[in-house]
């Protein structure tokens, strides 16, 4: 019977590599003990040199193998290795794999016998190799080494199962079919013939069930099998993003039966040249690319972690799709895909360069393993099979679209380009678009772009380089940068023929010295690395539905001196809610409502402020006229300034003075009152926002003072085991609690039990917060965090390692 095991823990670590180090008798004395994920380097947050991680090491891993039975097989499965990888067992060579994002697998049965000692030396190459996607030339991203993902040990009969490809069909009907290929390996040395049934389990128990005997040949070979007139299933969708149990099995006597399971999803994705179609609906793609890195550690994140990033996509955010850049990412983070309904396209390894022959067989290497990988998971609907931004190469775009089609032709191919007119082979025309540079371009007219108008389109990068934001920027910066990414999505939902946008990206990312503000990180992200949002995140979010999140997030401090001319004008409030109602020192202001003249396609767009007089001029001693026109000059010169001031608005205020008996010093008074306020007891502003008739929530602004230094953590529970890990976010807040942006303390952390800090303990805030993870230990206990700055300390946070 086949048995799984987790092979994360007691390895040995060196930064460099010898041929001793492959013999017996090797001790492995003064090397450092490490789990997996595991980074070869953790480096600084920004101002390094990403040479710092491109060497050579070793990972050594003394075992005594678990018993398994006559003719067993035993493998290590490796999910990640950065970038090249030699497995040593008992100092003889046992395989090799090239490709940081793909896994693959040894087989340790001919060099070790169970129940006896197992040493296992990897060398692991993390140099920036030319013969190995995606290097060549220079990359926008870093390719951080080590053994990154997880290892496990598998005992398998040698009659075994290797995987299996599932295909559904009758998607919204009430009866459903499922056809499946498995592949079997028969390591035997002879011909066998096996019972082998395929069940697809529902959630109640409820199975369908078909089985037949096989002959099974040496090697492996795959084998079809068939359901039919299935009823009672539902189909998959991001908003029910219902799983089945596909279990392939086979009995002969104990050592001999095997077990393989996998979910599936019933779901129908397809593209066409007027849009995305889900299960027979018409789908507009929101989407955002994310890269797998963080802070410190590069790649080097368990799996927790990478599932709570699929939750951080979908639930903070509000996106429905992701894509891949420029890489396939951990198993762990598409399973949760698939769990919560977040789409996804996935893409081979790349960024721009092509290299040689054996470059090009590598890469189509990767791209086979990528889609054996994961081509069960219902969550992806669209294969990248072209390396990112790159140039036309018919012969080699020829061989990466055949073997996607040949591989999975249940799935369309895209190819990520930034040129129009270029050369169609895939089914999409998946295009880089940053066209829009805060002027009235905005999209790219996809039938200008492509050769052929009937093509599906989509938009698969957008903003990013053409307009990085630190999210300690300057005000108006960080709400350019929101408004740059309103305007594509507005687009974009107003044009048939685009299919969806994906913008350019979720996170802020480390990169090479040739790209980035000159400290290794590239600003592009709508949050920063830490995963805090920017007052872009809040674009997205606040398209979630109201019934399912409440967003009220205006894009501003209230700030009097922060913009340009002492203005705080116009607001942008990024919300769900049907209107907001806005208050000064407790009196009403106004209500507004979203801006759908300004932004019609878009299902939520912003309420936009800009008016701060509002109500408050009913009580000035003029005629109601006179009131409203006051208002009207008052407000155009809070908006854009006295200098942009046109002739008529002189006239006119001329006529209210003369009407009304006033003098000048009394209009600069009655300005100021309602204006900057110089002199003027604190304006506090508050925001409501009202959904259905009712208040749901509301914000306070005003001139805060740092009050104290908050903490929150994204769950209190460790898995014990292998290492683990949960982040906690630190924010400085003013007495109303909002974030203190300029307000950059220095925080001191102490950790007790068996956890520890990922990166350095004293650090600084970066825009008024920070995050950190803390990892378990491998042991069980209680952890306690406590944070401190100059000023305040935080609530100790308690975690529990079960």
């Amino acid at each position: 019977m086949r048995t799984e095991l987790s092979l994360n823990r007691n390895w040995l670590y060196t930064p460099d590599f010898s041929k001793e180090y492959l013999k017996s008798e090797y001790k492995a004395e003064g090397w450092e003990s490490v789990g997996l994920p595991h980074t070869n380097k953790e480096i600084p947050y920004n101002g390094f040199d990403e040479k710092d991680y491109q060497f050579i090491s070793t990972y050594m891993q003394d075992m005594i193998l678990p018993p398994y039975r006559e003719g067993e097989k035993i493998y290590m499965d490796f999910q990640g290795v950065m970038t090249a990888a030699e497995v040593w067992v008992n100092g003889q060579m046992a395989g090799e794999h090239k490709g940081g994002y793909t896994p693959f697998s040894i087989e340790l049965t001919p060099f070790a016998e169970a129940g006896m000692p197992c040493k296992v030396v990897v060398k692991v190459d993390s140099t920036e190799r030319e013969d190995i996607p995606p290097f060549g030339r220079v990359i926008d991203y870093l390719c951080y080494g080590g053994i990154y993902r997880a290892v496990s040990l598998r005992i398998v009969p040698a009659v075994h199962i290797t995987n299996v490809k599932a295909e559904l069909s009758g998607v919204g009907y009430e009866e459903k079919g499922l056809s499946a290929d498995v592949y079997i390996k028969n390591q035997s040395g002879a011909d066998q013939t096996r019972t082998v049934s395929l069940s697809l389990t529902m959630a109640s128990g409820d199975n369908f069930h078909t089985e037949r005997d096989i002959l099974l040949k040496e090697g492996e070979t795959s084998h079809f099998f068939e359901l039919k007139d299935l009823s009672g299933l539902e189909d998959w969708s991001p908003d029910n993003p219902v799983l089945y149990n596909l279990e392939f099995r086979f009995t002969a006597n104990d050592a001999q039966s095997d077990l393989f399971i996998r979910r599936v999803g019933f779901r129908d994705a397809e593209f066409r040249k007027d849009g995305f179609f889900l299960n027979g609906s018409k789908m507009k793609i929101r989407g955002l690319n994310r890269h797998q890195s963080y802070p410190y550690v590069g790649y080097a994140m368990p799996a927790r972690e990478q599932r709570r990033e699929a939750d951080r996509l979908k639930y903070e955010l509000g996106l429905n799709l992701v894509r891949t850049s420029h890489y396939p990412q951990a198993i762990e983070f598409l399973d949760r895909c698939d769990e919560i309904g977040l789409l996804v396209f996935e893409e081979l390894p790349g960024w721009q360069h092509i290299g040689n022959r054996e470059w090009q067989d590598n890469a189509c290497v990767s791209l086979e393993e990528m889609i054996r990988r994961d081509w069960n998971h219902p969550s992806i609907i669209l294969w990248g099979v072209r390396i990112n931004e790159s140039e036309d190469n018919h012969d080699f775009y020829e061989r990466t679209n055949a073997l996607s089609r040949n591989l999975d032709p249940s799935r369309q191919t895209g190819g990520v380009r930034y040129i129009e007119k270029s050369e169609i082979l895939e089914d999409v025309y998946t295009m880089n678009d940053f066209i829009h540079s805060g002027e009235k371009a905005v999209l790219r007219n996809p039938d200008k772009v492509s050769k052929n108008s009937k093509i599906p389109y989509l938009v698969t990068e957008f903003n990013g380089h053409m307009y990085p934001t630190k999210r300690f920027d300057q005000e108006a910066r960080v709400r350019e940068h929101a408004l740059r990414h309103l305007k594509v999505l507005d687009r974009m939902m107003g044009d048939d023929r685009i299919s969806g946008a994906i913008g350019w990206c979720a996170w802020d990312y480390n990169t090479h010295r040739e790209f980035g503000s000159g400290d290794r990180i590239c600003y592009h992200g709508v949050s920063d690395m830490f995963r805090i949002p920017k007052f872009a995140a809040a674009v997205y979010s606040s398209q979630m539905s109201p019934e399912e999140k409440i967003v009220l997030e205006p894009a501003s401090l209230f700030a009097k001196g922060e913009r340009d001319a002492a203005s705080i004008l116009p607001i942008e409030v990024y919300t769900n809610c049907d209107s907001i109602t806005l208050y000064k020192n407790g009196n009403l202001i106004d209500t507004y409502k979203p801006a759908f003249d300004r932004f019609p396609n878009i299902e939520h767009p912003p309420v936009i402020i800009e008016d701060l007089i509002g109500n408050q001029v009913e009580d000035l001693p003029f005629p109601a006229r006179d009131r409203q026109a006051f208002r009207r000059i008052t407000s155009y010169v809070m908006l854009h300034g006295e200098e942009k001031l046109k002739w008529y608005h002189y006239i006119r205020m001329g006529l209210l003075m003369t009407r009304n008996k006033l003098k000048f010093n009394e209009v600069v008074t009655l300005f100021m009152k309602y204006n900057a306020g110089w002199g003027e007891d604190e304006d506090i502003f508050e925001v409501a926002g009202n959904y259905k008739g009712e208040e749901v929530c509301r914000r306070t602004f005003g001139s805060g003072t740092a009050n104290r230094l908050s903490v929150k953590a994204d769950y209190n529970e460790l898995i014990s085991g292998d290492w683990d890990t949960v982040r906690l976010e630190y924010r400085l807040e003013d007495q109303y609690g909002n974030i203190m942006p300029y307000v950059n303390e220095v925080m001191n952390l102490e950790v007790t039990g068996p956890g520890e800090i990922i990166g350095p303990s004293q650090l600084a805030m970066v825009g008024g917060v920070i995050a950190v993870w803390i990892k378990s230990t491998g042991e069980t206990g209680d952890i306690e965090v406590k944070a401190r700055c100059s000023r305040f300390d935080a609530e100790t946070v308690s975690l529990r390692v079960l």
